[in-house]
C-alpha cells in the first residue's frame, strides 16, 4: 500500500505544479527524441549485415602506399588466382558491371545488371527466395541463365512462384530464370535488377590489361580455421607470385582485408559516431536542466519541506515521493520521446536516401525503445549526483520566518557547467559541418555541368557496328529541339559505370610509372562540349579517326606527374590496352584538371584517347542546350528508339545532378548535425538561465539589503553576470576537449578546414557566450529592480 500512496502522492504533486510537470517532460522527451533517433540511425548503418555471419565477410582490396593508392581495385589476374586459391578464404567473389535490355511492351527497357564468379553467392551465403544460385556448368560463355533481383521478379512475374523455368527475351537471347533473390539482397548496388553468370574464360590472361588494369570489386568470406597472420602471409605470397608470372613493377601491389560492412559504410563512421555522440550530449544537457529545475523546485518547498517533517514525515518519505514524482514524469517523457522519434523517422530516412548506405534498416524498434529507456536513468543518476533530490528544509525552519539562505546548492556549480562543456563540443561541430559544406559548394569542378545530361547504355557488337550506332545516335540527338552540342566518352564525369583505371609506361624507362591513371575514351567534341580548358596543344579532333596516329591528350596532373617542368607534347606514352603488347601514344595536347571523382577529391591523372579508336559496349552520350531541356529523358529516348528500336538505356541523368548528389551527405550531416547543435545550445542557455534565476531568488533578502544601503543597482546587475559568466568560461574551457573530440571523429566528413579549426572553435566559443550571458542577463537585470521593502518583508 505504501507504494500505492507514494504513487498517488507523486501524482498529485505533478497536477499541482503543471509548469514544473511541462517543462520536465519537454526537455526530456526532446533530449531522448533526438539521441533515440540518432541511435536508430547509427544502429540501422552499422548494424549487422543481412547476411549469414556477417562478421566473417570482407572486402578484397589492393593496397600501394609508395603509389599512394589504399583501398584499390583488383586486377584480373589478381581475382583469377584468388580464385584458384583454397588457402586463403573459404569464399571468394567478384563482379564485373554490364546492362541487359529486356524486351517488353512497345520498348524495351534496359537495367543493370551483374556479371559474377562462381564464388559470388556462396560467398555472401544468402539464399534465393525462389530457385537457386549458378551451378559451375552455367559460368560457360552464352549461357542464358540468369537471377532476378526481387523487384524486377515482382515486376516481370508479379511475385508468382512459377517465374523459375520462364525465359525472358533480352539483348542477350532468350534468358531462363532460375532464381530470385530477397529484397534485402542489393549487391554490388540496389540499381542491380539481375545477376548473371560470368564466363571462365572472361579474361584472356595474355594481354597487358589483365594484369595492369584495377576495376573489379571483390570479397570474401573468412575460413575461421585460417588466422590473420596466416591470411595476411598467404595474400603476400600470391602478391609475389604474381610479380614474377607477369613481370610487374617494383614496389608490387599489397592484397588486403577489411570488414565488408566498412566497405559500405565508407568514410561515415566516424561522422555517425559523432551524430551520435551529440545526440547524446543533449540528452546529458537536457537531464543537466531538469536536475536544475528540481533543485529550484526543492529549494522553493523548502518550508513546506519542513513543515511535513516538523509533523512527522520522515526524510526517506519526502524522498521516496520526489523519486516517484520524477519516474513519472521520466515514463511520460520516455513514451512522447519515442512517438517523436516514430514520427520522424520515415521523414528522416527519405531525408537520408541519397547521403546514407541502408537507409531501409533504421528503424525505431525494440533496441531503439530500449535504448531511450537506458537514456532515461541519466535523469536520476545526475539528480543523486547534484544533490538535487536532497531535502532542503529541517524541522525547525517551520517555526522560522523570513528568506533564509539555503545551504548546498550543489548544482549550481557544476550542473551550468556541464551543459556549457556540452554544447561547446555540439556547437563547434556543427559549425565546423556548416562550415564544410560551404566551402564544399564554393568549389569548380573545372567542367560545364549546367544543362548537360548524359544518356548511358549497354551495346554490344562489333566495332564497326558500334561506330555506325554511335554516328546515327550522334545526328538523332543533335537533331532534338534546344540540343546545341552532343558529344560521345566512355565514362560521364562522377559515373563509376565505364571507368577504367590501369599504369601508365615510358618507352625510355624500364618500369611503368608507380601510380594508376584513369583512361577515358571520348569524341572530338568532348573537351568543348564540357568547356575543359586546353592548356597546351590540341585537342582531339576529326583526325583521330581508327587507322591513324595514335595520339592522347593528358590532363595537367598527369603532365606534372610524368614529365615535370618539362613539356609532355609530342612525348610518347605506353598504355597496356594492346592484345599482347602495350600500344603507344603520342601526347598532342594537355587539359586543365576536372573533379571527376568528386568534388571533395583532388584531380587524379587522368588520359584521353579517340572514341573512335576503341570502342566499348558501354557508351555515354553527353547532350548540351543553352537553356535546360524539359523533358529531357523522354527525348533522348524516343531519339534512340528511333535510331534502334530494339535499345534501352541504363540510366538517364542531368549531370548538374550528380554534382548536387555529391553534396548530399555534406549537406545532410550538417542541417542534422546543426540542428542538434542548435537544440543542445538552447538547453545549456536554459540551464544558465535557470541557475542564475535560482541564484536571484535565494539571494532576495541580500540583494534588498545591499539596495536599501546605496549599493547602485547596476552593479548587482554586474555581479549577476559576473556569476554567471564565470561558470559559461570554465565550461566553454572544459568543453574545447570535447570540442577537439568532435572535429576529430568528424574529419573524414570536413573538406577545406584546414587551417580554419581555430577560427571554427572560436565562433562556437562566441556564439555560447553571447547565447549564455543573454539568457543570464534577464535574472540579473530583475536583480537590479529588486524593490528593497518587499525584499526585507517578513514571509
Amino acid at each position: 500500500m505504501s507504494l500505492l500512496s507514494d504513487c498517488r502522492s507523486a501524482l498529485r504533486r505533478i497536477f499541482k505544479a503543471p509548469r514544473f510537470a511541462v517543462a520536465v517532460v519537454l526537455m526530456l522527451s526532446l533530449g531522448i527524441a533526438i539521441s533515440t533517433v540518432q541511435f536508430a540511425v547509427l544502429n540501422g548503418v552499422l548494424g549487422s549485415l543481412p547476411f549469414p555471419q556477417s562478421e566473417q565477410l570482407v572486402t578484397v582490396e589492393s593496397d600501394s602506399p609508395e603509389r599512394g593508392v589504399t583501398q584499390g581495385g583488383l586486377t584480373p589476374a589478381e581475382v583469377l588466382r584468388l580464385e584458384q586459391a583454397n588457402d586463403v578464404f573459404s569464399a571468394f567473389g567478384y563482379y564485373t558491371w554490364g546492362g541487359l535490355t529486356l524486351f517488353e511492351g512497345e520498348r524495351p527497357r534496359e537495367f543493370t545488371i551483374a556479371n559474377v564468379n562462381r564464388g559470388f553467392f556462396s560467398a555472401l551465403g544468402l539464399q534465393p527466395v525462389l530457385g537457386r544460385w549458378f551451378v559451375n556448368e552455367e559460368h560457360s560463355e552464352g549461357n542464358p541463365a540468369v537471377i532476378l533481383s526481387h523487384s524486377e521478379w515482382q515486376r516481370l512475374f508479379g511475385g508468382r512462384a512459377d517465374a523459375i523455368g520462364k525465359h525472358i527475351e533480352t539483348s542477350n537471347g532468350q534468358l531462363q530464370v532460375v532464381g530470385v533473390m530477397p529484397p534485402e539482397f542489393a549487391l554490388p548496388s540496389s540499381t542491380v535488377g539481375a545477376w548473371r553468370p560470368l564466363a571462365v574464360n572472361s579474361f584472356p590472361v595474355d594481354q597487358a590489361w589483365v594484369w595492369n588494369a584495377r576495376f573489379l570489386d571483390a570479397f570474401a568470406r573468412l575460413d575461421p580455421q585460417i588466422s590473420a597472420p596466416q591470411r595476411a602471409a598467404r595474400l603476400e605470397q600470391i602478391s609475389r607470385e604474381l610479380v614474377q608470372t607477369y613481370s610487374l613493377a617494383e614496389p608490387h601491389w599489397g592484397l588486403g582485408t577489411r570488414p565488408y560492412i566498412d566497405t559500405i559504410v565508407g568514410n561515415l563512421r566516424g561522422i555517425l559516431w559523432g551524430a551520435f555522440g551529440i545526440g547524446l550530449l543533449v540528452m546529458l544537457i537536457a537531464s543537466a536542466n531538469v536536475a536544475i529545475l528540481i533543485g529550484a523546485r526543492q529549494v522553493a518547498q523548502r518550508h513546506k519541506q519542513a513543515v511535513l517533517q516538523a509533523l512527522g514525515a520522515s526524510r526517506s518519505r519526502l524522498l521516496r515521493e520526489l523519486l516517484w514524482e520524477i519516474a513519472l514524469l521520466t515514463l511520460i517523457a520516455v513514451g512522447f520521446g519515442a512517438l517523436l522519434s516514430w514520427l520522424s523517422i520515415d521523414w528522416l530516412r527519405e531525408l537520408a536516401r541519397d547521403s546514407l548506405p541502408r537507409v531501409d534498416a533504421i528503424a525505431v524498434d525494440t533496441g531503439s525503445l530500449a535504448f531511450a529507456l537506458s537514456v532515461a536513468l541519466l535523469v536520476p543518476l545526475i539528480s543523486v549526483l547534484a544533490g538535487a533530490l536532497r531535502p532542503r528544509g529541517e524541522a525547525m525552519e517551520a517555526m522560522r520566518s523570513g528568506r533564509g539562505v539555503v545551504k548546498g546548492s550543489a548544482q549550481r556549480a557544476w550542473l551550468p557547467i556541464l551543459g556549457i562543456a556540452l554544447s561547446t563540443a555540439g556547437v563547434v561541430a556543427g559549425s565546423a559541418l556548416l562550415l564544410s559544406l560551404w566551402r564544399l559548394q564554393a568549389v569548380e569542378p573545372g567542367l560545364r555541368h549546367e544543362n548537360v545530361y548524359a544518356l548511358q547504355l549497354f551495346r554490344d557488337g562489333d566495332e564497326d557496328a558500334q561506330r555506325n550506332f554511335v554516328a546515327s545516335m550522334r545526328a538523332g540527338l543533335a537533331a532534338l529541339p534546344g540540343v546545341d552540342q552532343v558529344a560521345v566518352t566512355s565514362a560521364a564525369p562522377l559515373s563509376i559505370i565505364g571507368n577504367f583505371s590501369a599504369d601508365i609506361k615510358l618507352p625510355e624507362r624500364d618500369q611503368p610509372e608507380p601510380f594508376q591513371l584513369r583512361i577515358r575514351r571520348v569524341d572530338d567534341d568532348y573537351q568543348k562540349l564540357l568547356q575543359i580548358p586546353l592548356l597546351a596543344g590540341r585537342a582531339l579532333d576529326n583526325r583521330d579517326r581508327a587507322g591513324s596516329e595514335r595520339v592522347t591528350v593528358i590532363n595537367q596532373t598527369l603532365a606534372r606527374q610524368l614529365f615535370g617542368d618539362t613539356s609532355p607534347l609530342n612525348r610518347i606514352v605506353e598504355l597496356p590496352l594492346g592484345d599482347s603488347e602495350r600500344i603507344s601514344y603520342r601526347v598532342v595536347g594537355v587539359s586543365g584538371d576536372i573533379r571527376n571523382r568528386g568534388l571533395r577529391v583532388a584531380p587524379g591523372p587522368e588520359l584521353l584517347i579517340p572514341y573512335d579508336d576503341m570502342p566499348l559496349s558501354g557508351i555515354t552520350f553527353l547532350v548540351a542546350s543553352a537553356k535546360p531541356l524539359l523533358g529531357y529523358n523522354a527525348l533522348l529516348t524516343d531519339a534512340m528508339f528511333a535510331v534502334d528500336p530494339r535499345e534501352a538505356s541504363t540510366r538517364i541523368f542531368a549531370l548538374s545532378d550528380e554534382f548536387a548528389a555529391d553534396l548530399d551527405s555534406a549537406r545532410f550531416f550538417a542541417r542534422s548535425v546543426g540542428a542538434v547543435a542548435l537544440a543542445a545550445l538552447l538547453l545549456a542557455a536554459f540551464g544558465v538561465y535557470a541557475v542564475a534565476a535560482l541564484r536571484e531568488q535565494q539571494r532576495v533578502a541580500e540583494m534588498g539589503l545591499r539596495l536599501a544601503v546605496g549599493a547602485p543597482p547596476r552593479a548587482l546587475a554586474r555581479q549577476s553576470l559576473i556569476d554567471s559568466g564565470r561558470g559559461v568560461g570554465i565550461g566553454v574551457l572544459c568543453g574545447l576537449l570535447g570540442a577537439w573530440a568532435a572535429l576529430r571523429l568528424l574529419r573524414a566528413q570536413l573538406f577545406g578546414i584546414e587551417g580554419s579549426e581555430p577560427a571554427v572553435v572560436l565562433l562556437g566559443v562566441i556564439l555560447l557566450a553571447v547565447t549564455s550571458l543573454g539568457a543570464a542577463l534577464l535574472p540579473a537585470l530583475r536583480a537590479a529592480r529588486t524593490d528593497p521593502m518587499t525584499a526585507l518583508r517578513p514571509n
